[in-house]
């Protein structure tokens, strides 16, 4: 996702993360697809988003150092697509990738609970 694509879009998904239960739920799933179980739950509030995409961020830079194929996989179990990938980090690199992980992540813990019917 272009810089201008992920503000627009996710704009009105980021602010789901000021509800607790979301932001938990959203880490829970961030957690499972990244096979971090030691991912932090930031503080409820405006800068959730940026501190879930610099947890993501500095896994995903140690992965890229490391040679390990984490990254790869995690990519695939968030469930984003080549061309999304690639979009990101033309963008702005991991930071970018980070953030299009974090907002995937969120759209499927919304998608799972409103058709679950709790949302």
């Amino acid at each position: 996702m272009a810089n201008e694509e992920l503000s627009r879009s996710g704009d009105a998904l980021r602010k789901r993360l000021d509800e607790q239960e979301v932001l938990l739920f959203t880490v829970q799933q961030l957690r499972k697809d990244l096979d971090e179980p030691d991912l932090a739950l930031p503080r409820l509030g405006n800068e959730a988003f940026e501190q879930l995409r610099a947890e993501v961020k500095a896994r995903l830079e140690l992965w890229q150092r490391s040679g390990s194929t984490s990254m790869a996989r995690a990519i695939n179990r968030v469930d984003l697509t080549e061309a999304q990938v690639d979009r990101a980090l033309e963008a702005g690199g991991l930071h970018e990738l980070a953030g299009a992980m974090v907002l995937r992540c969120l759209q499927k813990v919304l998608l799972r609970e409103r058709y679950a019917g709790r949302f």
